[in-house]
């Protein structure tokens, strides 16, 4: 039987990223959430209607960092963190906020991945 992986925690410079992210989907401000992103975004388009879709029906008031953000760690060393976001008016369905980091000579690397509101498949 293998030994369970201890649960693995955001860091103080993650955290703070998320927020500030949080933040400003809150208020509508792309170019601030688009400059939190230290990677540039695969298809800005697409992000951007991620971002005007996703926004407009998270939960912001009801966000716990703690348990609704889980990491991952692949041998490489980088972080993959995914956060389940309440949304609005009790919808089944999440928002999926994905990041990539990386602690970097220079220090950390935090990268937007997808912000998107999951797949409801339940009528399928």
């Amino acid at each position: 039987m293998q030994t369970p992986k201890p649960r693995q925690h955001l860091t103080s410079q993650e955290q703070s990223r998320i927020v500030r992210l949080l933040e400003a989907a809150r208020v509508d401000d792309w170019a601030r959430f688009k400059s939190l992103s230290d990677g540039d975004f695969a298809n800005d388009e697409s992000m951007r209607e991620q971002f005007d879709g996703s926004r407009l029906i998270v939960d912001y008031d009801r966000i716990d960092l703690e348990r609704h953000f889980g990491v991952e760690i692949n041998p490489d060393g980088f972080r993959l963190i995914i956060g389940h976001l309440v949304l609005r008016h009790g919808r089944q369905q999440k928002v999926i906020l994905t990041l990539y980091s990386k602690d970097l000579s220079d220090g950390p690397f935090i990268s937007v991945w997808t912000f998107h509101e999951e797949l409801d498949i339940s009528s399928l």
